[in-house]
């Protein structure tokens, strides 16, 4: 296992690049056909110590969130693992992205409990806020009345990536009578076995993505302990926790178009196109598309420890709407470039696709462009929204 002492090398990352892309890939069609998580992968990335990457070293991670020792260390892991399958970067990135937000709120009690456990083995973790027919991301059908010794909690959430396997979840709920977010908003730690608790996986069909499996988690009068609240009511919202996702999106959608870019040209030199000058002028087309994606994802992440945080966001947005449309127009120069053949099961193609084309949709860029929009005239905007 790495040593979370060490800094992440070049050759640890390109390590893990070959492996991704000689192994992940290799495995992702048949994770994709038989609608499983991708945990074979999930553990290999634990054996080589980069599994909770942002936990901090004191409690046996590698402090590699946006506010950590050093920022960019889970976003260029997760970019690097979408080289090869952007279902397990999906998963990987949930799995992060709960651990973040876990470690930071957590008691001295939840600490013991559950951080320093569960990063000290091979784990999983869920955020789910989502729930059906939800129109705004801060409100909750999902209720929670306080009962002695902690909540009861009923509702029906969806879209919870890893939930099938997973060790805790983090789900959010409303408190019952409080209608404002900002003091209604409460965290939930989760744990499969409660009495009240069904995480249903068949209904998630979607065209791509299969293997980021997103379950359905129905809470019928769970009894939630006080040791298992995150924080207090309304700390997501009042911490702008959501704005620190954006990122870690743009870091699979840009990870997943560089694999396919990088696919395509081995596959054009093998077919023999290389110097066929129409090949030569969409590879360099991408290739432009590509770099402006690199260079506004690498200049969102120290934004991050310069102290504005609505800076930041901002930037984050831009970076990841721009790496969502860069992936849009090079599976479209890919799929002309390379022709029928390429589409065949045999080939990666089909499935890097049809992955790209139902996760760069998670975000609404039209959303997005108008918040930036919204900034730049001055008008009231909320940065921490993906829709």
């Amino acid at each position: 296992m790495l040593d979370p002492e060490v800094v992440l090398t070049a050759d640890t990352l390109n390590e893990l690049d070959r492996h991704a892309v000689a192994v992940f890939r290799a495995r992702a069609a048949a994770n994709e056909a038989a609608e499983r998580l991708p945990l074979e992968n999930l553990r290999e990335i634990f054996d080589r110590g980069l599994l909770h990457a942002t936990v901090s070293r004191e409690n046996g991670g590698l402090d590699g969130s946006l506010l950590g020792a050093d920022p960019a260390l889970f976003l260029q892991l997760l970019r690097t693992i979408c080289h090869g399958d952007a279902a397990t970067g999906h998963c990987f990135q949930v799995h992060n992205h709960a651990f973040w937000l876990l470690e930071s709120l957590a008691t001295p009690a939840q600490v013991e409990r559950f951080v320093r456990p569960l990063a000290a083995r091979f784990s999983l973790l869920a955020t789910v806020g989502s729930e059906p027919g939800r129109v705004d991301m801060y409100k909750f059908a999902t209720k929670a009345r306080r009962v002695e010794g902690g909540w009861r909690v009923s509702g029906v959430k969806n879209f919870a990536t890893n939930a099938p396997a997973a060790d805790l979840i983090i789900a959010f709920a409303a408190i019952e009578g409080v209608d404002d977010y900002f003091q209604n908003h409460l965290m939930l730690l989760i744990e499969p076995g409660m009495a009240g608790v069904a995480i249903e996986d068949d209904w998630y069909r979607p065209s791509g993505m299969r293997a980021a499996r997103s379950s359905v988690i129905r809470l019928d009068d769970v009894l939630v302990p006080d040791l298992h609240v995150l924080g207090q009511p309304g700390d997501y919202p009042r911490g702008r926790w959501q704005g620190r996702m954006h990122l870690g999106f743009a870091a699979n959608y840009l990870g997943t178009s560089e694999g396919l870019f990088d696919w395509y040209v081995a596959y054009a030199r093998a077919r023999g196109k290389a110097a066929s000058e129409v090949t030569q002028l969409r590879v360099g087309e991408m290739r432009i598309v590509l770099d402006g994606a690199r260079a506004l994802f690498a200049q969102a992440i120290p934004a991050w420890g310069r102290g504005d945080v609505v800076a930041a966001e901002l930037a984050a947005m831009s970076a990841k709407s721009a790496a969502a449309h860069a992936a849009f127009e090079i599976v479209h120069k890919v799929i002309h470039g390379a022709g029928a053949t390429a589409q065949f099961d045999e080939h990666p193609l089909g499935r890097i696709v049809r992955d790209l084309q139902t996760h760069v949709i998670h975000a609404g860029h039209d959303r997005t462009a108008q918040i930036l929009g919204q900034a730049a005239l001055g008008e009231a905007f909320d940065s921490t929204l993906q829709r």
